[in-house]
């Protein structure tokens, strides 16, 4: 099998590789190499901030979520462009940790399910780093047993009235909104009577505890 790139490829690494060149991070190289994903620290600056910063610029530049569609805030891209895009990123990767749920996991279910009013006025804004998501799916009683979840969300009127706690949400104190799953019909099985939200992580009742 030959993994070479094609010409097409080849053209598309090379700009890649030019971009990162002129506008990574480069005064973070270095901490960068020496952390583990899941584990990144800087010691001056916080990781937050400048991977913000960084998702800002790629957005700028036409680099961020390169899969999505255009219209979405991504890029069209082709899956192996993807894939080259992360081998020449290399390190500074590590700084897209803040929006590794959004983008991979978020973004892609509202992309699925959402009304395109609400993809066209959310998912750019999560590509572009303004806005970060986290995932509101363990609960203390059930750990990852998302069937066992007692979260309940009660209609009234036009709103939901939503009682319960989430445990293990990865980025929650630093998030602006959440897919919360909540149990809005107890009285089927367990693994139905589900409904999924989107949550303003900012929203009046809202703890959130390091």
């Amino acid at each position: 099998m030959n993994f070479d790139d094609t010409p097409k490829e080849a053209e598309f690494r090379a700009t890649a590789k030019a971009w990162i060149a002129a506008n990574a991070p480069k005064q973070y190289e270095a901490e960068l190499s020496k952390s583990s994903l899941g584990r990144i620290s800087l010691k001056k600056d916080d990781i937050v901030d400048v991977g913000k910063a960084w998702q800002r610029k790629k957005a700028e530049g036409g680099w961020a979520c390169l899969h999505w569609p255009r219209e979405y805030g991504g890029r069209g891209a082709t899956p192996i462009e993807k894939v080259i895009w992360q081998q020449e990123e290399g390190v500074y990767g590590k700084l897209t940790q803040p929006f590794q749920i959004g983008e991979g996991m978020c973004g892609p279910t509202v992309m699925a399910f959402g009304s395109e009013e609400h993809k066209r006025h959310y998912l750019p804004k999560l590509a572009s780093g303004e806005q970060i998501w986290c995932q509101l799916f363990s609960e203390p009683a059930g750990g990852s047993d998302v069937a066992g979840l007692r979260t309940r969300a009660e209609k009234q009127g036009d709103n939901w009235i939503v009682n319960g706690q989430k445990i293990w949400t990865s980025g929650a104190h630093y998030s602006d909104y959440g897919l919360l799953i909540t149990r809005t019909d107890p009285k089927v099985p367990k693994h139905k009577g589900l409904t999924m939200f989107f949550l303003d992580m900012k929203s009046k009742g809202v703890e959130v505890r390091p």
